[in-house]
């Protein structure tokens, strides 16, 4: 269709004027003149340093869109077996189905699953969730379900890369595990036997070269953890480190040649070429609260002192394994999670949330009951009796959760 350039400066159609505030257009200058207002008012605020221009945006933002109405999700609990974020979207791992949904409470997946035991491991926006008494697996990258296959043998742990490269850790044929590692076209690229010892962790480098292991296992009564460091292009292993007495929790490359390991009494470092690990922290196990790795290498761990209830320590470390930050703490703390930028603290009453200075930003009070805590930069999403309610990260908030 072809218009004329008079049409559109004048208002006019042939002989009959058209009207420039219709329904439509005036819509349309209310919310400009709003967001202008949001633009200003954010700007001052921001000026002075009293909240982030980011979350002054994201707040005008949620307010002209009405994106929160959504809130909270309805969820059954009884069914649900995992609950997290991954990226910014959430994603509940249910007896039945895999559901994600948008930072805005929209759901954008819904996969059903017909596992025994399903498993969830999630490395930022990819995911991989499998059944733990069988072979079956599926790869879902932020909202797309991206393949689905079956492992030669039980699954006990996975791992799906930042290029697309996945692991299985499985039980093994002539050995007590494997650990078999496959590119984004399925192919596989990478078998390691372990002889004696389960596998019950992975971690993958984000260049898609090299993989961490660790395993458990038990000698002379007392259990060890030994960590494995291989690259794909190497038939030896690059690097093997063994720790008594502990227990692995969790272990992630936190920088590029270095693999972090999380366990009941310490933070250790192993690094490809290096003759020993590192020992970051040691604790008594009855110290340990909680520890979570944020997406970007840094990561957490919160300690009661001397087992205390209501002394607690919250240490931020660096992607190398260096202590950024301590906070103090003295309320109980249930639990801790981390984002990019912040650290959430859950309390019996209240959630309090620091940014990476230690430096408290939010305090959400809340009525009832909170399960877990799901955090993103923007939005700390928080798991209660058959529903997800949301707040903002930055800001004091007061909510109900009672059913």
């Amino acid at each position: 269709m072809k218009v004329k350039l008079t049409e559109l400066n004048t208002g006019y159609k042939g002989e009959k004027r058209v009207s420039r505030f219709s329904e439509k257009n005036r819509a349309k200058t209310v919310i400009a003149v709003a967001l202008i207002a949001a633009f200003i008012f954010t700007f001052v605020l921001s000026s002075v340093g009293i909240i982030p221009a980011k979350a002054l945006f994201l707040r005008a933002k949620v307010g002209i869109s009405g994106n929160g109405e959504r809130f909270p999700l309805s969820v059954n609990t009884e069914s649900t077996l995992v609950a997290d974020v991954a990226g910014d979207n959430i994603i509940i791992l249910t007896t039945e189905n895999v559901l994600i949904y948008s930072p805005n409470g929209k759901q954008l997946f819904n996969q059903p699953h017909i596992y025994a035991k399903p498993g969830i491991s999630i490395n930022g926006e990819r995911v991989v969730v499998f059944d733990r008494s069988g072979k079956s697996f599926m790869l879902i990258n932020k909202d797309k379900l991206i393949y689905e296959g079956e492992a030669e043998n039980t699954i006990l742990c996975a791992e799906y890369g930042c290029d697309g490269n996945y692991a299985l850790g499985t039980q093994g044929n002539g050995a007590t595990s494997t650990l078999n590692v496959y590119d984004k076209l399925n192919k596989n690229i990478f078998q390691w036997n372990c002889a004696h010892e389960h596998i019950v962790s992975i971690a993958l480098s984000d260049n898609g070269r090299y993989a961490g292991v660790a395993v458990l296992g038990a000698e002379n009564g007392e259990l060890f953890t030994t960590v494995q460091y291989f690259g794909f292009d190497y038939k030896e292993t690059l690097n093997t480190q063994k720790i008594s007495g502990v227990t692995p929790l969790d272990m992630e490359f936190t920088k590029f040649n270095m693999l972090t390991l999380l366990t009941d009494k310490g933070v250790y470092t192993i690094e490809r070429k290096a003759d020993a690990y590192e020992s970051v922290a040691s604790f008594y196990s009855s110290e340990f609260n909680s520890c979570d790795f944020s997406d970007n290498g840094k990561y957490i761990v919160t300690l009661a002192k001397y087992g205390s209830e209501n002394v607690f320590e919250i240490n931020l470390f660096s992607k190398s394994g260096k202590i950024k930050e301590t906070i103090s703490v003295d309320f109980e703390i249930k639990s801790t999670r981390m984002s990019d930028n912040y650290i959430f603290a859950l309390g019996e009453t209240k959630i309090m949330v620091y940014n990476l200075r230690g430096t408290n930003v939010s305090e959400i009070n809340y009525k009832g009951e909170v399960l877990m805590l799901l955090p993103t930069d923007d939005f700390v999403f928080i798991t209660s009796l058959n529903k997800i309610t949301r707040c903002f990260t930055y800001g004091d908030a007061t909510i109900e959760l009672s059913a």
